[in-house]
């Protein structure tokens, strides 16, 4: 089997072709590891040409999806070929993993996701994709360089973001290790509102506070940024002020 990838500006696809089966497994999960670490959260599975799937592979499927939403994002099946529907349908994969008959339909659904009122974060942005480089940080997060958070605020000095442990059950202490005062954080982010591309910004944790909600230890931190351009800089001073000055005309309307 075959995987091609292709990337788009909000989305990846992922095209199978030929036998889906136990061998292929883990490249299916090799694909969903890499799409991640790149800040790639939303999938389609495009099935088209998928001659053969056995469990082993509707398993890969089921677990690659429950990865995307862990990390806030979401795996969709699309154009499955006609052996690869009878087996999805009939074991039920479907009722788990959404499933699409073209690509359009699975575009448009991951589009209302990203971008519904579920969607938290600033205005245009929602996610940031933040990174360790030191072996004692990556070894609490079992060997994972990075996590994916969701941005409360962002300018030209600094951002603030929650994160809710990634279902990795960490306690406090773990989460108070990761964000302590002083450490170095390497983050990406976009604003779709100040700039087309990511940035990518050394930074420095400033401060962090550990959450638990319903039994699962997260936190809220906020990274100082290193070194910022200034063209990037300006753009990101220039988007807070224009945040600020939205967010009161919008209680001016309300009162």
């Amino acid at each position: 089997m075959k995987i091609d990838k292709l990337l788009y500006e909000h989305f990846a696809e992922l095209r199978l072709r030929g036998e889906f089966d136990t061998f292929y497994a883990p490249k299916l999960q090799e694909e969903i590891d890499s799409l991640i670490s790149s800040g790639t959260t939303w999938v389609i599975l495009n099935l088209r040409l998928v001659k053969f799937i056995n469990s082993t592979a509707l398993g890969a499927i089921i677990k690659a999806n429950k990865r995307m939403r862990a990390e806030g994002g979401e795996l969709v099946i699309a154009q499955p070929s006609a052996f690869a529907k009878e087996v999805l349908t009939q074991i039920g994969i479907d009722r788990v993993v959404p499933m699409f008959d073209d690509v359009e339909a699975a575009q448009e659904h991951l589009m209302s996701r990203m971008f519904d009122d579920e969607t938290p974060g600033v205005i245009g942005e929602s996610n940031v994709l933040f990174e360790f480089a030191d072996s004692e940080r990556i070894d609490i997060m079992g060997g994972r360089r990075t996590g994916l958070g969701t941005v409360l605020s962002v300018d030209h000095e600094r951002i603030k973001f929650s994160w809710d442990g990634g279902g990795r059950g960490l306690g406090k202490q773990q989460i108070e290790q990761l964000f302590a005062k002083g450490l170095p954080l390497k983050t990406k982010f976009k604003v779709k509102l100040c700039k087309k591309d990511y940035f990518h910004v050394d930074s420095i944790i400033e401060r962090s506070e550990a959450r638990e909600e319903d039994g699962t230890w997260g936190v809220v931190a906020t990274a100082g940024f290193q070194e910022l351009s200034d063209a990037d800089s300006l753009a990101l001073a220039q988007f807070a002020d224009d945040l600020d000055y939205l967010k009161k005309q919008l209680d001016d309307v309300r009162e």
